[in-house]
């Protein structure tokens, strides 16, 4: 999975978002950075896989072009800086990062734990209609990258829906 890949499928990809006024949100001219640090960081993790495989003398197949990397995106132009969340149907924003949490936004009592970090179990907070993905040990080690989000997160929309009913 890539950006580029992502784009080529039909999200719609924007720079970070920097704000939201009166309903109206607001992006930053960061995507083409974003895009590079992610092809970069992919480029290292790859590398450090080969020269683990070489350091203990792994037998393993030669690594294989990842047709995700390869897509030409497909990008809005004029990119979108803005847009107003009504008009265009979002009713929600799910705020997905990398490198250190910081929920000091989540001022609900009880979310979080004397360390400020989401009291749960498995996602599962003592607040109802309140749950976690993307977060460290969730339910499997890689529960906080991409790949182990898509293990929790079907848990989870399974519970918000169940909610919804």
């Amino acid at each position: 999975m890539s950006l580029q890949s992502l784009s080529a499928k039909g999200a719609v990809l924007l720079g970070r978002l920097a704000g939201a006024d009166g309903g109206k949100l607001r992006f930053g001219d960061d995507l083409f950075d974003n895009m590079r640090f992610a092809d970069a960081a992919s480029e290292s993790a790859k590398h450090r896989i080969d020269a683990y495989i070489a350091s203990v003398g792994l037998e393993a197949p030669p690594a294989a072009p990842d047709p995700a990397e390869t897509v030409t995106p497909h990008l809005p132009d004029p990119p979108i800086r803005s847009l107003g969340a009504a008009a265009c149907g979002i009713s929600a924003v799910v705020w997905c990062t990398g490198f250190d949490a910081d929920f000091s936004w989540l001022r609900l009592p009880g979310a979080l734990d004397a360390r400020g970090v989401p009291a749960h179990e498995r996602g599962i907070t003592a607040l109802p209609g309140i749950y976690f993905t993307g977060l460290p040990w969730l339910s499997v080690r890689r529960s906080a990258l991409v790949t182990g989000v898509a293990l929790d997160a079907p848990r989870i929309a399974a519970l918000v829906e169940a909610r919804c009913r």
